[in-house]
């Protein structure tokens, strides 16, 4: 797989067209068509910005080979752009995913025994609830979590400190209820990002 067909698929994975990339990259949408069509490669600054964004070294987007490795993007957000952090969530989520079915998740990690019996007797047990407090968890991290589906591509997108972080998720998760890394999503319904 060359450079240019390697970059392609990885843009079009995240789901971002060539002026989305472009944008992220601070380059115009013609360098990302000479990149993907071979024409030419990116400098030295902007190998290193590829990767820095999708979160690989620059010697896996420079090699030839077939298979991707499990992808990761981290993309700073232009705090400028933004009336404030909590409100901006939709407006991200509008500028990179308007146009695929984008789904709220709560999170939870995914406790070993002695988490669960050490969570347990501090959290106390919630007479509302089926499962103890995991008060310590919820706590570390208060960011919202969104499910992303465009046709077979599934997205986990995380919003926080005002960078999107998004990973590609295999595409026989369960959208309903499925554990990724170190934590547990259960999806609480589809969010119209357009209508807000």
């Amino acid at each position: 797989m060359t450079f240019g067909q390697k970059l392609k698929n990885i843009r079009k994975s995240f789901g971002f067209s060539q002026e989305q990339l472009a944008n992220i990259m601070k380059v115009s949408r013609q360098a990302i068509t000479k990149w993907e069509s071979d024409m030419g490669l990116p400098d030295v600054s902007n190998l290193k910005e590829l990767s820095k964004v999708f979160g690989m070294s620059v010697d896996s987007l420079l090699n030839n080979q077939e298979h991707l490795p499990c992808l990761h993007m981290r993309v700073e957000l232009d705090k400028k752009k933004y009336k404030n952090k909590h409100s901006s969530y939709n407006e991200v989520l509008r500028e990179y995913y308007g146009n695929f079915d984008i789904y709220v998740l709560t999170r939870e990690k995914k406790m070993n025994k002695l988490e669960f019996l050490i969570d347990f007797f501090i959290g106390g047990f919630s007479p509302e609830a089926i499962y103890p407090i995991e008060t310590a968890d919820v706590l570390s991290d208060l960011s919202p979590y969104y499910l992303v589906c465009n046709g077979d591509e599934k997205l986990l997108v995380n919003i926080k400190d005002w960078f999107l972080d998004v990973s590609i998720l295999p595409s026989d998760i369960n959208v309903k209820k499925f554990s990724y890394g170190k934590n547990k999503f259960r999806n609480c319904g589809k969010l119209n990002v357009n209508k807000l």
